[in-house]
Order: structure tokens, then sequence, then C-alpha cells
């Protein structure tokens, strides 16, 4: 009985180390697959936060290009209609001082409800204002131009409306173009 013990025991004993090498392997191949589907789960969330900031770009844009139409809408009718020209002219700054600030105050709410919770875009190295678009330099031309067209009145000349839409396109597509 004794000589079957030993190889009894040394089998048992294999076996135990057999299985310890088993279940360690399957569970460092279980932290492997964790480790892996952590990193797949995160590139993912990664993705989508680019997508949903590149989605954000285009809204952004698309609400300023409305803005730029409108401006360049209310512009046009003033400088074809002189009798109502003051009002156009007033809308038409009204619109361009909503591109320099990258929106109206609805926008703006939004926009500041965002950077409260940590969200910005790109920071103006003098002004250390957040914008996405228009910069501090940009800004202060367009705000410019906006109360510039908001004072020209009835007495505008129709060269002088035209002038400042084509000053205003210039101005807007510098501003938006791709860096």
């Amino acid at each position: 009985m004794k000589k079957a013990l030993v190889p009894t025991l040394v089998l048992v004993i294999s076996m135990l180390a057999y299985q310890r090498a088993v279940s360690q392997q399957g569970a460092s191949s279980r932290a492997e697959s964790m480790d892996k589907s952590a990193a797949a789960t995160y590139e993912h969330l990664a993705s989508a936060i680019i997508a949903i900031e590149a989605t954000e770009d285009e809204l952004v844009k698309s609400i300023l290009l409305g803005y730029h139409a409108a401006a360049q809408g209310h512009l046009k009718a003033a400088a074809m209609d002189e009798k109502g020209r003051a009002s156009h002219l007033e809308a038409a700054a009204s619109e361009i001082s909503n591109i320099a600030n990258e929106g109206d105050k609805r926008i703006q709410a939004v926009r500041q409800r965002l950077a409260k919770a940590g969200h910005t875009h790109n920071t103006d190295a003098v002004t250390k204002e957040d914008f996405m678009f228009i910069n501090s330099k940009e800004k202060k031309d367009i705000v410019a131009l906006a109360r510039r067209v908001g004072q020209m009145g009835e007495s505008a000349k129709t060269a002088d409306v035209r002038a400042v839409a084509d000053e205003l396109g210039t101005m807007f597509d510098k501003a938006i173009a791709p860096e």
C-alpha cells in the first residue's frame, strides 16, 4: 500500500499544480480580455466624442451661415428699397452682430452652459475668450462693421450698401475658412 501511495500523491500533486496553472492562465486571459475590451470601448468613446465635436462645429458653422445669409438679404433689400433702407440696415446690423458673437442670445446661453460644464473650443491668446470660428480680432472688426451698418440710415447710397455687403462677405469667408 505504501508503494501505491507515493505515485498517487505525486499524481495528485501534479494534477493540483496543473489545475492551478490552468486557472491562473484562465484568469490571466480573462484579465487580458478585459483590458482589450476596455481599450476597444475607450476607442469607440473617443471616436464618438470626436464625431460629436465635428457635428457641433458644423452646426455652429451652419448657424453662422444663416446669420450671414440673413444679413446679406437685408443689405440687398436695403440697396433696392430707399424708403425701407434704414430698417433693413438695422436688421442687417443685428445679424452681423450675431456673426461676431457666434450666436444670438439663445445660442450664447447654450454655449455658456457648455462652457460651465468644461466644454471649450479655441481660446483666444489675447482675450482668453473661447471661440469656435470668430477670434477676438475678427470679432472686433465685425462688430465695428455692424455698428457702421446700423448707423448708415436712409441717406446711405446704394453703392455704399453694396460695398458693405462685399466687405461682410470677405470678412465672413476669412473667419469661417478652415485653418
